[in-house]
């Protein structure tokens, strides 16, 4: 009987050892299993959905490793534990999956109509069809993740409060914009669609004491490059003075815009 306590001591520390080896193991196959979920995911060959999906399902499968992992060792230290905790996950599971199943879907609308809206945008400033597309994305998922909280049972009037309170930030913002400065900049917008009637890039013009090839047609500026510079002219500049465009045959003369002299 002396020696129960020996023997109970080193079962015990044999299961923590078993458990912990467990964990670390997990630490390890979910790093190779994510390794090679990125890889094959992310190759040329996929659809561009999978390919934008890659680092998601690499951290998926890195997550389904490790929590088996962490089951098995529960399993290990406590039985009893575990056949609670197996009992709850049936429970819980078919919410997790209504989930799953929304965020997925958001995240291949949410790609979709990111690649549409910079389709749509192909002339706006680079700045522009950069950030937006990203923004109605995000907008997507952000919106599927208050309603997987939701199937989870979570609490999501915090998270509707905090929505809330960025779009009235931006509305204000946007608001202040437009009564302090947003003006000037909606003019050279205006601008910028009047100029691409008659020129496009490529052309070869003349502004004032400007020439080179039109390079881009910007929201606000219109990039003109020579040999020598490249020079940013303001699209309202572009309708009020005399623009040269340069071809083989006899050049075009752009007279400005009476309204805007």
């Amino acid at each position: 009987m002396e020696f129960q306590p020996n023997i109970l001591a080193q079962s015990g520390t044999t299961t923590a050892l078993i458990a912990v080896g467990l964990v670390v193991g997990g630490f390890v196959l979910g790093s190779v299993a994510a390794s090679i979920s990125r890889r094959i995911t992310s190759n040329e060959k996929r659809p561009e959905v999978v390919q934008n999906s890659a680092g998601a399902l690499a951290t998926l499968a890195f997550s389904i490793v490790l929590i088996i992992a962490l089951v098995a060792a529960l399993g290990v230290v406590n039985a009893a534990a575990l056949d609670q905790l197996l009992t709850d996950v049936t429970l819980f599971l078919p919410k997790v999956i209504s989930a799953a199943i929304v965020l997925i879907i958001a995240n291949i609308v949410g790609n979709l109509a990111e690649t549409g809206v910079a389709q749509s945008l192909g002339h706006v400033s680079p700045a522009i069809r950069k950030r937006v597309p990203s923004m109605v994305r995000m907008l997507i998922v952000g919106f599927a993740v208050v309603i997987a909280a939701n199937q989870l049972g979570i609490n999501t009037s915090v998270i509707l409060i905090a929505v809330g309170a960025i779009f009235f930030g931006l509305a204000a913002a946007a608001a202040m914009l437009a009564g302090f400065g947003g003006r000037p900049v909606a003019e050279e917008i205006a601008a910028g669609r009047a100029i691409r009637r008659d020129i496009k890039v490529g052309d070869t013009v003349r502004v004032g004491n400007v020439e080179g090839d039109v390079t881009a047609i910007g929201s606000t500026t219109t990039q003109i490059t020579s040999s020598q510079r490249i020079t940013l002219v303001p699209n309202t500049e572009m309708l009020t003075q005399w623009v040269e465009v340069i071809q083989d045959e006899p050049s075009i003369q752009l007279a400005p815009d009476p309204d805007d002299t």
